[in-house]
């Protein structure tokens, strides 16, 4: 589930894209005018196809193919169906470098407005460890071991709110301050070891359910999902966007 997070990432990539002239950045990186979006649109492709297994240290992009997730919550809620405690740690998301930015609106100098995106990537999984403790539909649910969750043909999109953060002169930054994020896939599907400390009929039992009913168990977890994703791209992103100025991003003056 946490595959959700690909499209900030994307958003970062923008900036990757857009900063700097190919001369002076790696990658043979170019400038795009402000509301080209069109060049903003190939930008996002070119460094997803090229740098999402390396990220662009210079550029503060970190590393997209497998992206490490260092923690990753859930919380209990008493009025829906599916409460659970889900924790991942030292998590990894697969698939980015498989995606497509399908559509991208543009900048404008003042942030006047938010930047909005959709991304399509045929098959996401999440790895890693993971505890769990709660219930899922009809049955309880407890375990602590790896888990593998995977999303199939993805429709991302996401909607970014900035403001301008003035340094100086001519030193004008872009600052995230909301992130909200919707995924649509065709399937989820959740493999979770060791659940009720290895008791197979129970594991087999309880992974029919949830993933007979994916959509249903998809649905319930959407808000927390969403908001966590969104919590996490918005750290990555402003990672990103701290290392150049706006004056510095856009070809146009």
């Amino acid at each position: 589930m946490d595959i959700f997070i690909v499209s900030l990432l994307i958003i970062s990539s923008l900036n990757m894209y857009s900063c700097g002239s190919s001369s002076d950045l790696p990658g043979n990186i170019t400038k795009c005018k402000i509301a080209d979006e069109k060049c903003l649109l190939d930008g996002m492709n070119y460094v997803l196809n090229n740098f999402a297994t390396t990220g662009i240290k210079e550029l503060g992009l970190v590393k997209l193919d497998p992206l490490h997730i260092k923690k990753f919550s859930l919380a209990k809620n008493p009025n829906s169906p599916v409460s659970i405690d889900m924790t991942f740690s030292n998590a990894e998301l697969i698939g980015l470098r498989s995606s497509q930015v399908k559509r991208t609106s543009t900048f404008t100098r003042e942030l006047s407005r938010p930047i909005a995106f959709e991304m399509f990537s045929p098959k996401l999984t999440l790895k890693g460890p993971y505890s769990i403790d709660g219930k899922v539909l009809i049955l309880p649910i407890v375990g602590k071991g790896d888990a593998e969750i995977s999303l199939d043909n993805v429709k991302v999109s996401a909607i970014v709110k900035f403001v301008p953060v003035s340094k100086g002169p001519q030193q004008t930054y872009a600052k995230a301050i909301e992130v909200k994020i919707k995924l649509e896939p065709s399937r989820a599907t959740y493999k979770l070891n060791n659940l009720f400390n290895g008791q197979k009929d129970l594991s087999d039992n309880l992974h029919v359910l949830i993933n007979e009913n994916w959509r249903e168990v998809f649905s319930e977890l959407q808000p927390d999902i969403f908001g966590a994703m969104g919590l996490i791209f918005k750290s990555v992103l402003n990672k990103a966007l701290s290392k150049y100025p706006l004056e510095q991003l856009f070809s146009d003056p």
